[in-house]
């Protein structure tokens, strides 16, 4: 089924007109409806469940924050509102304050009710686990799989993957046992916050329940946050003691991602957390 035909079967009414933005393995489209209706659309020729999770993602997020509206999904489409930015992007505390609102929801177990996937690698959530340990959780279903993954596909070589495996006795030390499963955005860097007339709307998630400090370490990671984004954040949510020993952690998992995603060119950024994390005092 075609864009044209998913928008005339979710909508009721055809495409006018049909932008490009971007193309790969999901493109991305602005399209002009008959009914006047302005839509953003992703578009992917293999059908698999990455579509569907993002629309049942925006649409959980969108109690606790803005998030486009969520129009009609398969395994192929996803139709969202067309958000027009703003030219005033000063929104900074506002984006603070909905993410620690987003992370007040919490969870019994940490996970997720599917896998889902972070960038085109595979994020596995641990489904029907019921798992109560952040640092199980998070070196199982976090760290490791991004290690093997590394080592498997010559990202790095077998001393680092043995000085990588280190970490994981640091874990035990590094959480404590009252880490609460908070939701989470899951890839929250400044290109998924959408300056909107109305606010920031926040897209691109991939969600599951952890510790809420995942998603502030990765707004360290490529900039775009200020002082006015942690400030309101810890208005609502405080830090705990500790955090800037926890963040290199989490910083970590992300870079690996990147790593395997994209190259060695995020090799130096891997090895540098590994460091502060085995260098951390317990």
């Amino acid at each position: 089924m075609s864009i044209d035909q998913h928008v005339e079967l979710h909508l009721g009414c055809k495409v006018t007109e049909k932008k490009t933005i971007s193309n790969g393995k999901t493109s991305s489209f602005k399209i002009l409806t008959s009914s006047g209706l302005n839509i953003f659309a992703k578009y992917q020729d293999i059908a698999n469940n990455n579509l569907i999770n993002q629309a049942n993602e925006l649409i959980l997020l969108s109690e606790s924050m803005n998030t486009p509206k969520v129009l009609g999904f398969s395994k192929k489409c996803l139709l969202l509102e067309w958000i027009e930015t703003s030219q005033n992007s000063n929104h900074q505390a506002e984006i603070g304050a909905a993410l620690a609102k987003l992370h007040k929801c919490t969870n019994r177990y940490f996970g997720f009710n599917y896998d889902n996937t972070i960038g085109e690698m595979p994020q596995y959530n641990a489904v029907n686990q019921s798992i109560t340990s952040w640092s199980y959780f998070f070196w199982k279903y976090r760290l490791l799989f991004q290690i093997k993954y590394a080592l498997k596909n010559k990202r790095i070589n077998r001393n680092e993957y043995t000085k990588l495996l280190l970490i994981k006795s640091k874990l035990k030390n590094l959480f404590s046992s009252s880490i609460k499963p908070s939701l989470l955005h899951g890839d929250l860097w400044t290109g998924n916050v959408i300056s909107g007339k109305n606010g920031p709307v926040f897209i691109d998630t991939s969600c599951y329940y952890g510790h809420s400090e995942a998603d502030l370490a990765l707004t360290y990671m490529f900039g775009g946050f200020n002082n006015d984004f942690y400030s309101s954040y810890e208005v609502y949510s405080p830090l705990e003691s500790g955090y800037e020993q926890r963040k290199p952690i989490y910083m970590l998992y992300h870079y690996l991602n990147h790593l395997n995603i994209f190259g060695r060119s995020y090799h130096p950024s891997v090895l540098s957390c590994t460091n502060q994390i085995l260098e951390s005092k317990d």
